[in-house]
């Protein structure tokens, strides 16, 4: 909607003729300098070893960079500036003109007697190291750090009755004190509302305002507590790596006049010590629930109370992230001594950039120059990391580190074939032209979709849609159908024709043209995403039922999944014939009811989504050991642009267990099932444990790596390669059905489940 409005207004005022050839020249300009930047700054970050650069903040360095060579008007003067970022972190880095002789070496040291070699190996990539994963990069001879756990975020929790305060406004506010860098590290406070039945009402965590700030400061978060709330939950966390401190917790109540008074809650300035803090993760005696005391129980993080730093009394809070070191190589490969690899910049230059280093006992070889890198130390300190992507500067800082992670780590661009320098170029030049953070979101969503990757994805809590219309929607036959609803106005088989005004089926393609991967993932996504908006916004829909358009006005409620059907966990459908929902079904409910399914004439298994943890089950199906143990590949690079060096290979290697299963089998599956889901299909296809009925799975699979960027935002995708266990793609193919089975118009208004339907003949079928 961005693009149309602002073409729009071209057209309207005669835009088009403003762009001069002058302007267009500076563009362009524009556009090749921060290309040039983006090439050399990856293959600096990711490949070259020296410990000036390890030890610089990256993020910062993109922002910086961006701002300085955007408007380099020659080619000498971007050559001088991208000497000026690059040279004190990387001294040995060779800059020249294309076309011209290089400059001799200035990386190998005369003796070499005693000196170690210092060079960048990288398992996947390891981006964020506060979310540990598969994924490892290190600097051989050099120690590497990351988180030990993969929580995500540590919390401090107490809990207070909420019945007294019902119908009133509730306000938490502390004074925090985080001490975090980099992007998705940050702190804040939290307040949630738990209603009746398990439901969530306000909740709040700070998710578009999170604390990064180092001194101390008060914040405060308020809402209200709703009419059926049963529990006050609140709290502090940081999320990501780093510690933070917290004091001087307050917790009050509005009353009908407007004024506060204060609610009590146990030890609000942690004055009494470490008597209800534990400091090995995850062991607090403190039991999750209990009331009148703080919990600290999120594993993967260190709780304490410390003095020292306090802004009240002697003692604060402490969140801290446990962390692990690894020094050992990640694999035999890397560069050998004196190696280089000579990137393209583009923007008429070229680089010669040292992949391997020797080091003694002070550090790499050759040392930068102290004064030039205090210098750009100095220029790095000025940049407001914490900055949103309204800044220019941010916008383009995001768009060269997302593209070079993918440049250098995304195993699958031989099967997604994209013209990626090109998509550089695009992306650059969406940023130029975005003026909020929130128009360039669709820039990433855009470059992202370009990747072909299931697992794709980007988020800014800042911008996400919180509102969505209560209802279920897929396309059946070539249209838009409401499944199921919440709504008394619209009936199962609604077909759904124009959503504000625009035809469902082009809102659809829309949505699909920002989402990566498969075309059935593609679909499923978009229909999901179909009328996201502000909450309590009105949407106008218009549907068709029985040959009567209906207007209606919808108003968007919370995000909650809407079920079409009350599918069992595990239950008989008919004598001899049971249904095991995948989805729902906790590996111990399926394995107390093992004999019987042993002992069924039929069995349904139903992963229309993803497995609750439950692919144990397998081992029941399987006639013989699995020996299928390389399709999960995780990649070994320390070469930039993917030049590999092997992987590291990976399967389950499942054993049968007994007691066998020894009647029909049907799994039904399609779109919606991605990633763990195909894994576990993926067997199934292998060893033919059982027909397949309905759809193509998503075709994403193996661990995702998520990447922050400046701004707020995180960007996901697939950081290692899986593939079919006879070696064949599974990429964008996923695991298509033995039994193709899909929905119909009349099957959803007569309220069938027709891809169960289908399974059910398969199973009872005469063998």
């Amino acid at each position: 909607m961005r693009t149309s409005a602002r073409v729009g207004l071209a057209l309207a005022v005669g835009t088009l003729a403003l762009v001069t050839p002058a302007r267009a020249r500076q563009a362009d300009r524009r556009v090749a300098n921060l290309h040039a930047f983006a090439r050399l700054y990856g293959v600096v970050r990711f490949f070259h070893p020296s410990d000036e650069a390890a030890a610089v903040g990256w993020e910062r360095l993109a922002i910086l960079g961006s701002a300085r060579v955007k408007d380099a008007r020659t080619t000498d003067a971007l050559l001088a500036c991208l000497d000026s970022l690059f040279r004190p972190i990387a001294p040995s880095v060779i800059l020249f003109r294309e076309g011209a002789a290089p400059p001799p070496p200035r990386h190998l040291p005369r003796d070499t007697a005693g000196a170690r070699l210092v060079a960048w190996q990288h398992q996947g990539v390891l981006i964020n190291p506060s979310r540990p994963n598969v994924y490892w990069s290190i600097r051989t001879n050099r120690t590497a750090t990351m988180a030990v756990q993969s929580a995500g975020f540590g919390t401090i929790t107490q809990m207070i009755d909420a019945q007294p305060y019902r119908g009133r406004r509730i306000r938490l506010r502390a004074q925090v004190r985080p001490v975090v860098d980099g992007p998705g590290n940050q702190a804040a406070l939290w307040l949630r509302v738990d209603r009746d039945g398990a439901r969530t009402g306000f909740f709040d965590n700070m998710g578009n305002r999170p604390i990064t700030d180092p001194a101390w400061r008060t914040y405060e978060v308020s809402g209200r507590v709703d009419d059926d709330a049963v529990r006050v939950a609140f709290g502090a966390m940081l999320q990501g790596m780093g510690e933070v401190r917290v004091d001087a917790v307050e917790l009050a109540v509005q009353a009908a006049d407007s004024s506060w008074s204060a609610v009590s809650i146990a030890d609000p300035g942690f004055e009494a010590g470490d008597t209800a803090w534990s400091r090995a993760a995850g062991a607090n005696p403190i039991r999750p629930g209990a009331a009148g005391r703080w919990l600290a129980a999120s594993p993967g993080f260190i709780y304490e109370t410390a003095t020292g730093d306090a802004p009240a009394g002697r003692r604060a809070a402490t969140i801290r992230t446990r962390t692990t070191t690894r020094t050992e190589p990640l694999f035999a490969a890397q560069p050998p001594p004196g190696d280089v690899v000579e990137v393209a910049l583009g923007a008429g230059l070229r680089a010669r950039v040292p992949v391997s280093l020797y080091t003694d006992g002070v550090g790499t070889l050759p040392r930068g120059d102290s004064a030039a890198n205090a210098a750009l130390r100095a220029g790095l300190a000025m940049v407001d990391a914490r900055a949103s992507a309204d800044s220019e500067d941010v916008r383009l800082a995001d768009v060269v580190i997302a593209w070079n992670v993918f440049q250098h780590f995304y195993p699958y661009f031989d099967v997604v074939l994209v013209d990626w320098p090109a998509e550089l170029d695009r992306a650059l030049s969406g940023a130029l032209a975005d003026r909020t953070g929130r128009e360039f979101q669709v820039t990433l969503q855009r470059l992202v979709a370009r990747l072909g990757d299931g697992h794709g994805n980007v988020f800014n809590p800042r911008y996400a849609a919180a509102g969505d219309i209560p209802w279920r929607l897929e396309w059946i036959e070539d249209r838009v159908v409401v499944t199921a609803s919440h709504d008394s106005a619209v009936r199962r088989g609604d077909v759904v024709r124009t959503i504000d005004g625009v035809p469902a089926p082009d809102l659809v393609r829309r949505a699909e043209s920002l989402i990566s991967g498969s075309p059935q993932w593609k679909r499923v996504r978009a229909l999901q995403e179909l009328a996201l908006g502000a909450r309590d916004s009105v949407v106008r829909v218009v549907v068709e039922r029985d040959g009567r358009r209906l207007d209606l006005a919808v108003v968007r409620r919370s995000r909650q999944p809407v079920p079409e059907f009350n599918r069992p966990v595990i239950a008989e459908l008919e004598p001899g014939i049971w249904y095991v929902n995948l989805d729902q079904a906790a590996w111990s409910t399926i394995d107390s009811a093992m004999a019987r399914l042993a002992t069924a004439t039929g069995v349904i298994f139903d992963l229309r989504g993803y497995p609750a943890g439950n692919h144990a089950v397998l081992r029941h199906l399987l006639p013989s050991p699995d020996t299928s143990a390389a399709w999960m590949r995780v990649p070994e690079v320390i070469y930039p642009d993917r030049r590999l060096a092997g992987y590291r290979d990976a399967g389950w290697e499942m054993q049968p267990d007994t007691p066998h299963i020894g009647g029909r089998v049907a799994f039904i599956t399609d779109g919606r099932a991605i990633s763990y889901a195909e894994s576990l299909m993926g067997l199934v296809e292998h060893y033919r444990l059982g027909a397949i009925v309905g759809q193509p799975t998503a075709g994403a699979n193996g661990n995702v790596n998520p990447t922050p960027l400046p701004g707020g935002f995180l960007i996901t995708w697939t950081g290692m390669r899986v593939v079919k266990h006879d070696g064949s793609q599974h990429h964008l193919v996923g695991i298509r059905p033995t039994v193709p089975a899909m929905r119909t118009l009349r099957g959803v208004r007569d309220g069938r489940d027709e891809l169960l339907e289908a399974a059910l003949r398969v199973v009872r079928a005469v063998p």
